[in-house]
């Protein structure tokens, strides 16, 4: 059964690292109701950020092998855009992983829905 996301709107959603109640960018503890698209930025920050640490790559030498510039490989670590899916795409061809998290929509709403504790 196809499951409806209770959630805002994505396109209005404001940039990932303001759902930060505590911590820090991106391993930091998310507001109960931090917006789907929040989850799923944090999730692509964190797999590039230990991809890139495993291999040593600076934001410049993913930028060089994916041809996505260094600026956006930054923006998108710190939290401040949501990738759109030809980014991810070039990121991923580049780095031969996947970085989009198919279905995590489920395992957040099944968080939520467990409730606190």
């Amino acid at each position: 059964m196809h499951e409806k996301w209770d959630g805002e709107d994505l396109r209005n959603d404001a940039i990932p690292n303001v759902f930060l109640v505590s911590g820090t960018w991106p391993d930091g503890e998310f507001a109960a109701d931090a917006p789907i698209g929040a989850h799923y930025g944090r999730h692509v920050a964190q797999t590039l950020k230990r991809v890139m640490d495993d291999r040593g790559l600076t934001q410049r030498g993913l930028a060089e092998l994916s041809g996505v510039h260094h600026n956006t490989v930054g923006r998108v670590l710190r939290g401040d855009v949501y990738p759109d899916l030809a980014t991810l795409a070039r990121l991923e061809q580049a780095l031969d992983i996947n970085l989009y998290p198919t279905g995590l929509h489920r395992r957040i709403q099944q968080l939520r829905d467990a409730g606190p504790g």
